[in-house]
């Protein structure tokens, strides 16, 4: 029986950028489908999450960990020294992604939105950024920046950031199988062992 998985994933975090290659690969090693949920309380109109709310502290020890993760990955990644206290606005890019879901283009839209916010370090409310993706992905940019501005996309948003937070999600990349959460990029081995318990792996 094909489960159904729920990834909450956020533009604003750098380990949902190194994690996305491996979670878009569930769905071909196991029997599920996946629901890729945009995740962001600042796309949400909630206060929190990033920015101020992660100590300096913090901050610079993930600063540190997803550059050597990056390196260990043969990923590029740019990251500003002053992130996340200046760090782009998601707000256009997770109802762009709300979107793209409705086009059946979630994974290509994610996979290409990540590596010009992290890979190149391009503002994603820049107009030009916003014109050459939807290029790549063969969108008309008038009717995708229509459909993102819509009333209902941006409910679904705040939508999506509700479900999160009754789930108990807390950060992101979360996979939630059955209510169990998976949370970071260290957790999808064992996200991966549990569906393989479950007999999901396939032949």
């Amino acid at each position: 029986m094909i489960q159904t998985l729920e990834i909450f994933y956020s533009f604003q975090c750098p380990y949902s950028y190194l994690a996305v290659d491996r979670l878009s690969e569930i769905e071909q090693k196991f029997d599920v489908n996946v629901l890729w949920q945009p995740f962001s309380a600042k796309a949400a109109g909630q206060t929190g999450y990033h920015g101020s709310s992660i100590s300096p502290d913090r901050a610079s020890y993930i600063r540190e960990d997803v550059v050597r993760l990056a390196r260990s990955m043969g990923m590029p990644l740019v990251i500003s020294d002053e992130w996340p206290e200046h760090e782009f606005d998601p707000e256009r890019s997770t109802r762009g992604a709300v979107v793209a879901s409705d086009l059946g283009l979630t994974l290509e839209y994610n996979i290409k939105m990540f590596d010009r916010w992290w890979g190149q370090g391009q503002d994603p409310n820049d107009q030009n950024f916003f014109i050459e993706l939807c290029d790549d992905l063969d969108i008309n940019p008038n009717e995708f920046a229509g459909r993102i501005s819509t009333t209902d996309t941006r409910e679904r948003v705040r939508g999506n950031y509700r479900r999160g937070k009754k789930l108990h999600v807390f950060d992101t990349p979360t996979v939630i199988l059955n209510e169990e959460r998976f949370v970071g990029i260290d957790r999808i081995c064992a996200l991966e062992e549990r569906l393989t318990e479950l007999g999901l792996a396939k032949a």
